[in-house]
């Protein structure tokens, strides 16, 4: 790609772009959160910086109530179900500022992706609605946990009111040192606000990337299907075609045109297992980052919600035990159907129609085959599999860690 290109393809996207964009609502989400800028307006990015800077402040606030609390297993745990949660959404943040033009590369890429195979799903009603279904599947998927993930805040925030009427609680770190006198509402106020957009922001990042694993296991579904036609066109659509010609004009003619698909499906093969390298390289440190968070806050939760003594803390952690689940069983549900549709390419390929076919029809479909063969699987820090069994194995890992607490705890 030249060097002109490259910066076309990483620069910002604008309001307008992203409105035409099939990502539209996970940009807008992010841009939304502070992280993902629309050029235009100066006051967006004192959004952003106010944004970080109640971050650091609710990071440095939970610090110092876990360090008054250390040692009360119940108050500590229930602080770190809130103090991880946001801090995860800040990490996510800081790496996302750091390749924000990966970002956006990536944005305009699935774009440059959703239109290779256009003059095929225009053409065929059933190509079409695969790229459909997996457009709406992701944006309903980001609307969901969006709205499921916001009405939390209704649990979590107005909970000392009811719970604890007449004193002086705060929805997440307790402020020990001087028993929450000092700023009360300010502190309210902040960490309710911290909350709301470290939840978010990690929710939306997540959900970008599921999006996207979504649209590239259609368009690899699409490509399956064009391989699979192969023998459909090779023997009755190019056979009424050619009418009346010799038996070996008509093949000629036939292989001829089995080659010439044969070949751009190749390349649209290429272009997408290329995107799926940068895609691997784009999310593969904030998908490792989640699971690791995710196995702690489940571990924490459960917790409090078996071992506590406070009803209120058991609801509050009752209610949220799915959502770190959820964010590991979409990522591992999604890059799972990347995989299965990587494979489906080669059985796609065999089955097509190449027995008497031309030597190099065979000799294509042996490339694609293998290439296919070799397993396509989407890794969290280029280390860790991300598939079903990863799924598996991380609630496995957080429960021995929550039967590790239990066992701390009686002591």
């Amino acid at each position: 790609m030249a060097k002109g290109a490259e910066e076309e393809i990483d620069r910002p996207l604008t309001w307008a772009e992203s409105g035409q964009s099939i990502l539209k609502l996970n940009i807008r989400h992010l841009w939304l959160c502070g992280v993902w800028p629309l050029p235009g307006c100066w006051l967006y990015d004192a959004y952003a910086i106010m944004g970080l800077i109640v971050g650091a402040v609710n990071a440095v606030e939970s610090a110092v109530s876990l360090y008054f609390y250390w040692g009360d297993m119940e108050e500590t745990t229930l602080l770190l179900t809130s103090s991880v949660s946001n801090g995860c959404g800040t990490v996510k943040m800081a790496v996302f500022m750091r390749n924000q033009r990966q970002y956006f590369a990536m944005a305009r890429r699935v774009e440059m992706m959703m239109s290779m195979q256009d003059e095929y799903t225009s053409e065929d009603p059933a190509l079409d609605e695969i790229q459909q279904v997996a457009h709406k599947r992701g944006y309903r998927l980001t609307l969901f946990w969006t709205l499921l993930m916001f009405s939390q805040y209704f649990v979590w925030y107005p909970m000392p009111f009811y719970a604890h009427p007449g004193e002086r609680r705060l929805p997440f770190a307790q402020h020990a040192w001087d028993n929450n006198t000092n700023q009360y509402a300010l502190s309210y106020f902040l960490q309710c606000a911290a909350s709301a957009r470290g939840t978010q922001l990690s929710w939306s990042l997540d959900l970008l990337f599921v999006s996207v694993m979504l649209l590239v296991a259609a368009q690899l579904e699409i490509l399956t299907r064009r391989i699979t036609s192969l023998k459909e066109e090779s023997h009755e659509g190019k056979a009424a075609a050619v009418g009346e010609k010799s038996v070996k004009g008509m093949a000629a003619n036939i292989y001829d045109n089995m080659y010439d698909n044969l070949r751009l499906c190749i390349e649209t093969h290429q272009k997408l297992l290329g995107f799926i390298r940068y895609l691997d390289d784009t999310m593969s440190s904030v998908v490792m980052i989640q699971f690791c968070v995710s196995v702690l806050l489940v571990c924490v939760a459960l917790f409090q919600a078996t071992y506590s003594t406070d009803s209120t803390a058991v609801l509050r952690c009752a209610l949220y035990l799915p959502m770190p689940g959820s964010q590991v069983f979409l990522y591992c549900w999604a890059a799972h159907s990347v995989t299965e549709q990587a494979e489906a390419v080669s059985l796609a390929a065999y089955s097509c129609s190449w027995v008497g076919t031309a030597r190099r029809i065979k000799q294509s479909l042996r490339i694609i085959i293998s290439r296919a063969q070799k397993p396509l699987v989407l890794t969290a820090g280029h280390i860790y599999p991300i598939d079903r069994e990863a799924f598996v194995s991380l609630v496995n890992a957080s429960y021995s860690y929550y039967a590790l607490l239990g066992q701390m705890s009686k002591r």
